[in-house]
């Protein structure tokens, strides 16, 4: 299953966090079935990335606000799939692929806090929802859950 990458850095400036940055694109990056990889960071590590551009990647600059930061990160994919995480080191290609396997079956799907897909319709739909209710969301998942979606644990 083709998918797109979304990769959401904390941003707290410290070098190991950039180096666990890499690590992850790199995740993506090697899976054939990944054919875009958002990243959504503040300027200090867009303006680094960006220095030394890497295939699949696409940079986006991650605002202050929340919502925002999500609907930047969304408006970016492509595929109909997305894949969500943080930066982390923890997670393995068989985690994405298990992860896949499950979204191929439901349309949003949890791995663990920092490792979620959905479909990526579901998630404009939702976001959309979000801002016509006035609500303050801080995740995709809060924003699947008010539509009465609930996640899939895997």
């Amino acid at each position: 299953m083709e998918y797109s990458a979304l990769v959401f850095d904390d941003c707290n400036e410290v070098e190991d966090t950039y180096d666990m940055l890499l690590e992850t694109i790199d995740l993506f990056a090697n899976d054939e079935n990944c054919t875009q990889i958002v990243v959504s960071c503040k300027s200090v590590w867009t303006l680094r990335l960006a220095t030394a551009p890497k295939n699949k990647v696409m940079l986006v600059q991650r605002p202050d606000r929340p919502y925002v930061a999500l609907l930047n990160g969304l408006k970016a994919i492509k595929q109909e799939n997305v894949v969500v995480t943080g930066i982390s080191t923890k997670h393995a290609s068989e985690n994405i692929d298990e992860l896949l396997n499950h979204l191929s079956k439901y349309p949003a799907i949890q791995f663990d806090k920092d490792l979620q897909a959905f479909d990526t319709r579901l998630l404009m739909f939702c976001l959309q929802k979000a801002i016509e209710s006035n609500l303050a969301i801080t995740s995709y998942a809060e924003a699947v859950t008010l539509v009465d979606t609930p996640l899939e644990f895997i």
